[in-house]
């Protein structure tokens, strides 16, 4: 991983973690934005979470057969998520959204797909990546990739193929225009085509707690992962019924550690802090101003970046991978860690907030001042693009 962020600079290992903070080999403490990736949610180490956690180890995590607990959670899920009237517990988002593509191949009895965003790094997915090494060729000819808000290149994929499923990110930083959502469950359905949303990122930051409950959309399939356990592992495939029912039959998708309790204990400690907080106002307000602060200076020095997304998750942009690794350079040496993407936690405090903003006044002039050759300035390796930025 040190090659996603500036080699040479930022810390190799971090290990502790408590709030909005983490800490390297030596104790040296960062502003955490990137999360884990975005599965912290509450903040590290979170007490309700932990404790929930230690109390399900000492009396067992997993058991010959099924815990009560995960019928409880699924239960609970129902009633949050609009797609979920069946759920099977995961343990990661590459996991689910697997099993969400056997599923709809299951059911539909096809074989093609069409995919929007990053789904993982399953064979059905990554074959249409430069990153394919390994992968049968052959499995290539089965997916295809439309552009997001462009529901015309879904269109073109529709005519030439007969798709078992469309699966896509509901929003990654962009926002869906001109009712492109509904238009591309409507097209598939016309088409016989299930609809997957992938939320395995967006679930549980939006408000309602998933995105499709945001927009007011619904798919027949969907995926949750990362933040819904905070930090412990733990994902789910859900939808309709009569499409889940698919692995009562033949359509197998099995996993030994699925049921496993820490995950779901986790899971049920961090909706109970959701149901009980206003975990995500906090993260939009605490976002919004951080981005919004950014771009304020961004503007300010006249300089050519700017944060864009969600106030949940964004992203600064850059014109080159230079210009941003001299920036994140200069944040980490304040004690500010970014990353690819930013995210809030319920433990971010304006306090934290306030501080990060001044050193990205610091960290911005110093880009601006090394503007035409920004590399000059780096004391490590530029950080190399995250595979999600791979174009498709």
């Amino acid at each position: 991983m040190p090659s996603r962020f500036v080699d040479g600079v930022y810390p190799i290992y971090l290990e502790a973690a408590k709030g909005c903070y983490v800490a390297d080999e030596e104790g040296n403490m960062f502003i955490d934005y990137p999360l884990g990736l975005g599965v912290i949610l509450l903040g590290y180490n979170y007490p309700s979470v932990t404790n929930s956690v230690i109390q399900r180890m000492v009396v067992g995590t997993i058991f010959t057969l099924p815990s009560y607990q995960e019928t409880y959670l699924a239960k609970k899920l129902k009633k949050i998520i609009p797609c979920c009237e069946m759920v099977r517990f995961l343990k990661t988002g590459s996991e689910a959204t697997s099993a969400a593509i056997k599923i709809a191949r299951s059911y539909t009895s096809r074989e093609h797909i069409a995919y929007c965003g990053y789904h993982g790094w399953h064979d059905w997915y990554t074959v249409n990546t430069p990153k394919n090494k390994g992968i049968p060729k052959c499995y290539a000819k089965l997916t295809h990739r439309f552009d997001f808000n462009d529901i015309q290149s879904l269109s073109d994929i529709i005519k030439k193929h007969k798709l078992a499923a469309v699966i896509l990110e509901p929003c990654i930083f962009e926002e869906p225009k001109d009712n492109f959502l509904k238009k591309v469950i409507n097209l598939a359905h016309k088409n016989g085509a299930l609809v997957i949303f992938d939320e395995i990122v967006t679930g549980f930051r939006f408000p309602g707690l998933s995105a499709q409950k945001f927009f007011k959309v619904k798919p027949d399939l969907a995926t949750f992962g990362k933040a819904m356990g905070n930090g412990f592992p733990i994902s789910c495939v859900c939808g309709r019924k009569e499409i889940m029912k698919e692995l009562e039959g033949d359509c197998f998708v099995s996993s030994t550690f699925g049921g496993d309790l820490v995950g779901i204990n986790a899971t049920l400690a961090t909706l109970g802090v959701l149901e009980t907080n206003d975990v995500i106002g906090h993260i939009w307000f605490l976002g919004q101003y951080l981005k919004d602060g950014y771009n304020e200076i961004a503007k300010s020095l006249g300089i050519e970046t700017s944060c864009i997304g969600y106030p949940n998750r964004t992203m600064h942009l850059f014109p080159t991978p230079e210009h941003k690794s001299l920036f994140w350079q200069e944040c980490i040496k304040r004690g500010v860690l970014f990353g690819y993407a930013q995210f809030i936690s319920y433990s971010h405090t304006q306090q934290e907030i306030d501080y990060t903003l001044e050193v990205v006044k610091k960290a911005l002039t110093i880009v601006k001042d090394n503007w035409s050759n920004p590399k000059k300035a780096l004391k490590g390796k530029s950080a190399e693009e995250v595979f999600r930025l791979i174009k498709r």
